[in-house]
């Protein structure tokens, strides 16, 4: 059974390529813009993650691009002494990064998840905001219960919730939330983001009825009525009902606002979401906010390939010239990546649905989100097309048939840099690490399923050898592959120190270290979420390193990351950005939602099914 998570031509290529670098990254500093004057940020320790000169005490920064890198002295020189530029010396007690790269990130739903009640299984620091962890069933339902109180005066308002999962909390289904909750409409949103749990009185108010739920295929498979539980394909058949409140212009303004400022603390100046909804109206949404002085990042897009096969696959002649449409897409700091597409494999990590080799240890099965026959034949069409291909997969199983479809077309149509990407990697073994190595394909991991994961992994479903060796990036390093580390917010909370304290340390929920032969080194680690990270999106000529040429963008700390204890890797405090040339303190609280914030996506014009078919595609 198969379980769904509900490039431009090449003449704009050519012109793409003909132009100015600055106009190749979203946001740059535009040609027949007047030259400004160079302004040195002199620092405690530049860390340019370049190998010929990796540490530095200044940089000169001109037209938003760095013009040299050195000795504080040196730098001065070549931007013709202190008279002729700006000495700025508010860096010279912190450290100065290249920009962190989260390569691997959803707007839409990141947003959401923060604008709503949040009771999850980890810490959520936000700016201005502390969300404690609610680690049993028993702290969810006070938690929840907590919630319902605070807000008891807008009895007829749904209360939306993000973060249960079932391996921690318990079984909450509708009997469960009608107990808790009793008249009050309630909607749970499972921590995977492939669930929802709604209450009768939730239910009611959306005029949902069990008959309109049969026959409707998979979806109608995937929910039931009487427990008010909507999975996977199930999901198309509730999200409609529930998109003109849970998509509410004062929520989605509230989530975009508050996921910039979330970023902007992490100290994050770029993002992509692959396998992104591909709407014109939401486009829209993000061609709006996010080009908003507000987001100190530039965004990118990647299609989702899995999706445009399953539309195409009557006429699959005309799938790449459809995909490569996208390109053409995106303005400003919002951009499309030609030539990449992400494709999906087996099932999420967070619901137990990947697909293993050996079964789970309670017999449960996993599952596929497309067919391994359906990845092959998209992943042929792209392949032979000449895109880069990221393959989101989580099992063993999963993996085995990315490697040999991978196998097949390498030796049917060798590439080089082809850049193939394996996106998660949480179950794999050593002969497949060897064996992606030997094919030339990169490793896009999130390390937090360790942290989060192995515990309750190690007594529930995978037992503690396949628990405890998931994303084995201790093995990959020793392989000549890229390693990259995303967080798939808000499957993990974008904050790239706290993924490099994760693979560094593999630290578990209660304390120990999970395989820690599977550890890497700090340097390694921030270069996947700098240098390496870049790799993934093809801009580490422009992204990723402090090196003359390149965009100006920095990360500020307040400590060397190279000096505080491994365990303190997640604590440093980040000052902010410069992006773009441009300094940007971190925000010290969340700023409010007010009436000036842009537009929302369910604003007039906007249809709510096609809205909730992106919403229900991104979810993978």
């Amino acid at each position: 059974m198969t379980r769904a998570c509900s490039c431009c031509s090449p003449i704009l290529e050519a012109f793409a390529a003909a132009l100015p670098h600055s106009e190749l990254i979203a946001g740059g500093s535009g040609s027949g813009a007047s030259a400004t004057p160079t302004v040195v940020y002199a620092a405690k320790r530049v860390i340019t993650m370049e190998a010929g000169t990796p540490d530095a005490t200044a940089v000169a920064v001109r037209d938003g691009r760095i013009a040299a890198v050195g000795t504080y002295d040196d730098v001065v020189r070549s931007a013709g002494g202190e008279e002729a530029c700006t000495i700025d010396p508010r860096f010279e007690e912190k450290f100065v990064l290249p920009g962190f790269i989260e390569h691997h990130i959803h707007p839409l739903l990141g947003g959401l998840a923060m604008a709503v009640e949040i009771i999850a299984i980890e810490d959520w620091r936000l700016p201005g905001k502390f969300v404690a962890a609610a680690l049993d069933g028993n702290a969810y339902v006070s938690r929840l219960r907590e919630a319902l109180e605070g807000s008891a005066d807008r009895p007829d308002e749904t209360l939306f919730t993000w973060g249960y999962h079932h391996q921690f909390h318990g079984t909450i289904r509708r009997s469960q939330l009608d107990e808790i909750a009793g008249e009050r409409p309630v909607v749970v949103w499972h921590r995977s983001c492939h669930e929802f749990v709604l209450n009768s009185a939730a239910l009611r108010k959306y005029g949902i009825e069990e008959r309109a739920l049969h026959g409707k295929g998979l979806a109608s498979e995937q929910c039931s009525w009487e427990e008010g539980h909507f999975f996977e394909k199930g999901l198309e058949l509730v999200v409609p009902f529930l998109a003109p409140d849970l998509l509410a212009p004062e929520r989605a303004r509230s989530g975009m606002r508050i996921f910039k400022s979330y970023l902007l603390s992490k100290g994050i100046t770029t993002i992509c979401e692959p396998g992104t909804q591909m709407i014109r109206k939401i486009q829209d949404f993000w061609e709006a906010s996010l080009n908003e002085p507000d987001a100190s990042f530039r965004t990118f897009f990647v299609p989702d390939g899995r999706a445009l096969y399953e539309r195409h696959k009557e006429r699959l002649p005309t799938l790449v010239e459809q995909t490569q449409a996208y390109a053409s897409w995106g303005r400003g700091r919002v951009r499309w990546l030609p030539q990449q597409v992400k494709l999906f494999c087996d099932g999420a990590i967070f619901s137990q649905l990947m697909q293993l080799q050996q079964p789970y240890a309670d017999g449960h099965d996993g599952q596929w989100i497309a067919q391994p026959g359906d990845y092959a034949a998209a992943f042929r069409l792209y392949w032979d097309a000449g895109f880069q291909i990221h393959t989101h997969v989580n099992g063993d199983e999963g993996l085995r048939v990315v490697i040999e479809t991978l196998r097949e077309r390498m030796a049917a149509n060798p590439r080089t840099d082809h850049r193939f990407t394996v996106v998660h990697f949480a179950v794999s073994t050593d002969e497949q690490v060897r064996d992606l190595a030997e094919l030339g394909a990169s490793i896009s991991a999130n390390p937090y399923y360790v942290t989060a994961l192995a515990d309750r992994y190690s007594g529930a479903g995978l037992g503690p050898e396949r628990a405890d060796e998931m994303v084995r990036l201790g093995s990959v390093a020793k392989t000549p592959m890229a390693i990259g580390l995303h967080s798939d917010m808000p499957m993990a909370p974008a904050d790239p120190l706290f993924l490099v304290w994760c693979a560094v340390n593999r630290t578990t929920l209660s304390g120990r270290t999970a395989a820690p032969e599977q550890r890497i080194g700090v340097e390694r680690a921030l270069r996947a979420v700098t240098i390496e990270s870049a790799f993934f999106l093809r801009k580490e000529r422009e992204l990723g390193s402090i090196a003359p040429g390149k965009v100006a963008d920095f990360t500020i700390l307040e400590q060397d990351p190279f000096a505080v204890p491994a365990a303190a890797l997640k604590d440093i405090p980040v000052w902010g950005c410069v992006f773009e040339g441009r300094p940007v303190p971190a925000p010290m609280q969340a700023p409010a939602a007010d009436a000036s914030a842009v537009s929302d996506l369910m604003a007039p014009g906007i249809n709510v099914a096609d809205s909730c078919n992106g919403f229900a595609r991104v979810i993978g």
